[in-house]
């Protein structure tokens, strides 16, 4: 088998699986009966490694392997998120014809620390590497086509908020974001992270869980639905390149769909907004979008433990604002 990893240092937080590794799971999801000719790392992803199998009959699938479960630089909304995804797929009916088809999984831990999920693999151009060679009415239109999407699975109700198995549900949406924020600033801490902006900040956001609590029927969600994990191709004709897969739905749960990081960490444009609806401007909707952004802004900070050039001074001064910003919106309920 030709193994080709992308070259990375020993003490970058991706590493790769071994050769031997990889063999071994693709013997146990497609069978003793196919030779895998060639392992290729698929780049774009920060956080699993991604591998796209080749066999000697041609077929090609996609082995996406998780990070060790004991990884120091795993943060509290990290954990189990392949199983998480595998245990959110059947809520994504909505949109399964756009989803790659799982062939196995692997999350015994038997042939390493990891976990994996085999799939098949989709041919389409990476709608955010090729966006600058579109034509605007053609970004425009999947735009639009992503925001039917994104409307369909936040219309589908889900049973309880929080993550999927293996992670427990929670009754209240605020335990679960107040939650993950506690965990978050936890790790801060353990990692000896600068966290005063983000605790300042949490000490007002907690005041905010009855905003939180005006969500009362979850809601599916993605979890990372934007152009970096959009395929998109052009029919044999040529014609304008539709959207064919939605990848990556790891991060997704059940909640608030305001909650999707790309409607707050992201900048969608007008078009977007236009097919998929208005954002919701009550002071209460502010509060969760508040609490919402801050929670991305803690786990940027939280990311220079991976990556030396991560910027850590923007996120804390947005804390800083958005700790002001709070107050003011708490004062208007």
């Amino acid at each position: 088998m030709h193994y080709r990893p992308l070259p990375r240092r020993l003490a970058d937080f991706q590493q790769p699986p071994t050769a031997a590794e990889i063999t071994a799971f693709a013997t146990r999801l497609l069978g003793n009966d196919l030779a895998i000719t060639e392992a290729t790392e698929i780049g774009g992803g920060a956080f699993n490694n991604a591998f796209r199998l080749t066999a000697d009959d041609g077929r090609r699938w996609v082995l996406r392997v998780s990070p060790p479960h004991a990884h120091p630089l795993l943060f509290h909304v990290e954990h189990h998120l392949l199983r998480r995804e595998h245990a959110l797929t059947p809520w994504l009916a909505a949109i399964a014809p756009l989803l790659p088809r799982i062939v196995g999984t692997d999350f015994t831990g038997e042939i390493c620390p990891r976990d994996a999920v085999l799939s098949e693999f989709i041919e389409g151009d990476n709608w955010h590497d090729v966006m600058n060679e579109l034509a605007p009415a053609e970004n425009d239109a999947l735009w639009r086509e992503l925001a039917a999407l994104l409307r369909r699975v936040h219309a589908t109700p889900a049973p309880h908020f929080g993550w999927t198995h293996p992670e427990p549900p929670h009754v209240r949406w605020s335990d679960f974001i107040l939650g993950a924020l506690r965990g978050l600033l936890a790790d801060c801490q353990r990692l000896g992270v600068p966290n005063e902006e983000a605790r300042a900040w949490f000490a007002v956001a907690e005041r905010g869980a009855a905003a939180l609590d005006g969500i009362t029927t979850p809601r599916v969600q993605h979890g990372d639905p934007w152009p970096k994990n959009v395929l998109i191709r052009r029919d044999a004709a040529g014609g304008s390149p539709r959207i064919v897969a939605l990848l990556d739905h790891e991060r997704g749960g059940f909640g608030d769909p305001l909650q999707e990081w790309v409607f707050n960490g992201y900048d969608f444009p007008p078009v977007f907004w236009e097919a998929y609806g208005p954002r919701p401007t009550d002071p209460a909707s502010q509060i969760r979008a508040n609490i919402y952004s801050g929670t991305i802004n803690i786990q940027c900070i939280l990311e220079s433990t991976r990556y030396a050039d991560v910027d850590i001074l923007t996120p804390r001064q947005h804390l800083t604002a958005a700790t002001q910003d709070l107050r003011r919106l708490l004062a208007e309920v």
